[in-house]
């Protein structure tokens, strides 16, 4: 029914908030493991996510045994970023961690501001619904 109302445009929000989810927590973790020696930064390519997410690729596939169970769809639940080193240019301290804090709260920061907006978005997208269904009163 909901894609019947938004398209494939309410899925792909939610598989943005959930990249953006997944992100902030690896991001997280650098930051928190910002003085742990031998420690390698790690990120999340979003574009990439959201096009595995897209192409299917990256998910878990649900079996649906039986044709009375809810249907499964690639939806933000199956999505399943990879997760790589982060790029250092070079930069590595002498205990071996590639973490590069500054760098670790502005990507904090970007995240998070994009991750807001997307929730904004779809929160508009429900509440001109509310007020169509509600005869604009």
């Amino acid at each position: 029914m909901i894609d019947k109302l938004f398209g494939k445009s309410l899925e792909r929000l939610e598989q943005a908030l959930d990249v953006r989810n997944t992100r902030h927590g690896v991001i997280m973790s650098n930051i928190t493991n910002q003085d742990t020696p031998g420690y390698k930064a790690k990120e999340i390519d979003f574009k990439k996510a959201l096009a595995d997410a897209d192409s299917g690729a990256g998910g878990l596939k649900v079996a649906q045994t039986n044709a009375k169970h809810m249907s499964t769809h690639n939806g933000a639940s199956s999505i399943s970023p990879e997760v790589r080193l982060s790029a250092t240019n070079g930069a590595k301290r002498l205990d071996g961690n590639t973490v590069n804090t500054e760098k670790e709260m502005t990507r904090l920061a970007e995240n998070t501001f994009m991750y807001q907006a997307t929730a904004e978005f779809i929160a508009r997208k429900f509440a001109g619904l509310k007020n169509v269904i509600s005869e604009g009163r």
